[in-house]
């Protein structure tokens, strides 16, 4: 990978670690000891920094001041980004996620052309439709079921659901979104889908199921046009389809009725654990299926408010995180082969050698992840 030098300033990169740290141009202003005008100006490409500014600019946002210099551009989404959160959330959280996304796709994109990695390649049982439909619930299922199909995961539980998202090409990231209102963000950059998932969302089944969600999304709704998604009613369906499609992949109807003998409280704990979803959607899933009857639902649910257990269940503390594997397994796999992968990543950024490892993950490797089962495409 050539390094290819601009030696201008770009005043979009400069809106982007503004955008990814959530500052207004005043906070900004206050820590750099320049006007809220000139940092505007700046930003509009109306005025260039000097280079003892641009080393301010550096220093404040913790990035090597040729971050600002290099030709490569942060990349952005392309189509519909979807977000699962909470009703109200402010449009700088939005900013800030999306910004996050962002930045782990341009490190993660020269990684792979570095490597030559694989692109990813929509599976033909996706739903590929750009006019919005309501999908019937066995359309839904049907996609699911071709999920499983294809890992020969059968009808039991899935073991690792992070793992089989990033088997099939789709990049992982678990990091802290500043706000408890997020789940996670999805959506397209550079032909390649990309799930950012909330560390404060720390329960293992929560983020699974949130990963199984958005993994919904981009088989079933990555096609859609931004405002099909945007629109307030259809909005409402597309999250509503997600649900059943995470429901159907990790508790496959057959399965699940297998498991589901008893139906009282302590029994549904054990099912938790043997697979790995939590109470609530064991519940949903049961109720939807005919498994546990109207009343029975209605009883469970009021069992766990009673509990205090609808933001903390049992055993969530006992059921191990899944990490995502795939970007640390390839800068690890660089660094033992090649050496200077990671040097070319750091040149063409602009990010320093520290930067770069940190933006594809802090957390060690294990023997399990060293050898992640894609890899091998290497």
């Amino acid at each position: 990978m050539a390094l290819v030098e601009s030696g201008r300033f770009s005043q979009n990169k400069l809106r982007f670690l503004r955008d990814l740290t959530g500052e207004s141009l005043m906070q900004l202003s206050n820590e750099i000891g320049y006007s809220t005008t000139t940092i505007s100006k700046w930003e509009k490409g109306n005025l260039t920094p000097n280079f003892k500014s641009l080393i301010k600019l550096s220093n404040h946002f913790g990035v090597n001041h040729n971050f600002f210099l290099t030709s490569m551009e942060v990349p952005d989404f392309t189509g519909a980004v979807f977000f699962r959160k909470a009703a109200v959330l402010p449009k700088k959280k939005v900013i800030q996620a999306q910004a996050k996304a962002r930045r782990f796709a341009m490190v993660d994109y020269l990684l792979s052309k570095e490597l030559d990695l694989p692109n990813f390649k929509m599976p033909d049982y996706a739903h590929t439709s750009e006019e919005f439909e309501i999908l019937s619930y066995d359309d839904i299922d049907n996609v699911a079921n071709k999920v499983r199909n294809q890992f020969s995961l059968g009808d039991g539980p899935i073991s690792n659901m992070t793992l089989l998202v990033e088997r099939m090409g789709i990049r992982v990231k678990l990091e802290d979104l500043d706000s408890e209102k997020i789940d996670a963000v999805t959506g397209d950059i550079k032909a390649r889908p990309y799930i950012v998932l909330n560390a404060r969302r720390l329960s293992s089944v929560r983020l699974r199921f949130n990963l199984a969600h958005e993994l919904g999304h981009i088989l079933l709704h990555s096609f859609y046009p931004k405002s099909v998604v945007r629109n307030k009613s259809n909005h409402r369906t597309i999250e509503s389809e997600a649900n059943h499609f995470a429901g159907s992949l990790l508790m496959p109807d057959y399965g699940i009725a297998l498991d589901m003998m008893r139906t009282n409280m302590s029994y549904l704990i054990e099912l938790k654990k043997h697979w790995k979803v939590a109470i609530q959607a064991l519940i949903y899933r049961g109720n939807e299926l005919g498994l546990i009857p109207d009343s029975q639902a209605l009883f469970l649910r009021q069992t766990i408010y009673r509990n205090g257990w609808r933001i903390k269940e049992p055993l969530d503390d006992e059921i191990p995180l899944e990490k995502p594997s795939y970007m640390k397994s390839a800068i690890k796999f660089s660094e033992a082969t090649r050496g200077n992968s990671i040097d070319a990543v750091s040149q063409e950024t602009g990010l320093s050698l520290s930067e770069v490892r940190e933006w594809g993950g802090k957390l060690e490797l294990s023997q399990q992840q060293t050898n992640h089962p894609n890899l091998h495409l290497l």
